[in-house]
This record gives C-alpha cells, structure tokens and sequence, in this order.
C-alpha cells in the first residue's frame, strides 16, 4: 500500500485509467477492484487532510512570527528614534557652548563636518540630466486593456496558472 501523497496520487490515476473489471469475470474480482479504489481514495483524502493542517499550524507559526519580528522592529524604531534625538540633544547643547570636542575614559565625543548633501527645493528648475526616470509596466492596465479588447501588446505574455484555495 502506498504511503506518500504521491504514490496515493500515481495509484489512483492508474486506476482511473485502468478499465474496470467486468462482471463477468466474477463478482469477487469487482468488489475488491471498488474497494481498492475507496482505500486510495480514503488514503489520499486523509493524506491531503493532514497536509492542510500541517499547512494551517505553519501558518499561525507563520504569523505569530510576523507579528513578533513586527512588535521588534517597532521597539527597534522606538530605540532607534530615542537615540537620534538624544544625539541632536547633546549636539545642540555642544554647538550652543562651543564645544567641539569632549575627552572621556570610555569615549570621544566631537561635533564635525558632515558630507555636503542635495536639498531639491524645485524639481522643475532642475536640469533634465539629473532626473532619473524609471520605466515600470502597469500590469494591471494591461489586464484591463487585454479583457476590454481581447488585444495583448507586443512584448507581453499573459500566464494563467493554479493556486490551492484552502477554506
């Protein structure tokens, strides 16, 4: 008897490939051939049963996780936003008593320079060689234009493929 998934699943299509035996080769031979059939069928059922609910747990493992590494990344933003305004705090009070540099045993604090930055304060008065454009495919009008006039453009591939609804 089978016992993966795949084996049920290759021995019920050889069976519903295979014709079924005529009566007239007895009654006997019919019988276990219709029960062979609802074995596999009851193995695959209870096979695919099991395999959802595998797939159920790892989805609550799944999103119990999500929801963890969300709760952290928050508390990361929380730390990270703290020590951001802490630093702009003793950078202020630093530049406002001249201070450049402060000697400790464990640290050296100092306020320098940083690399000059871009502020655009119109970006229609910028020159064209410094505009960046990205080109990007609106699959979504494409599907719409597809459906509306049965056309596909040039260069494009509509794939229809499967997905397993789980309920």
């Amino acid at each position: 008897m089978p016992d993966t998934l795949y084996e049920i699943t290759r021995e019920l299509v050889l069976l519903d490939n295979y014709e079924e035996p005529q009566e007239q080769n007895g009654e006997d031979r019919l019988e276990l051939f219709r029960q062979a059939l609802d074995n596999l069928n009851m193995n695959f059922l209870d096979k695919v049963t099991n395999i959802v609910k595998f797939i159920k747990n790892l989805e609550s493992y799944r999103d119990a996780a999500a929801a963890e590494a969300k709760r952290l990344s928050d508390r990361k933003r929380s730390f990270d936003n703290r020590i951001d305004w802490l630093k702009g705090y003793v950078k202020c009070c630093m530049e406002a008593t001249q201070s450049e540099k402060i000697k400790y045993s464990l640290f050296t604090i100092s306020v320098g320079k940083s690399q000059p930055s871009v502020e655009v304060v119109d970006i229609e008065k910028v020159d064209a060689q410094f505009i960046k454009i990205k080109k990007e495919v609106d699959k979504a009008k494409i599907l719409e234009q597809m459906k509306a006039t049965g056309v596909i453009p040039d260069g494009i591939n509509i794939v229809h493929g499967t997905h397993l609804i789980i309920r």
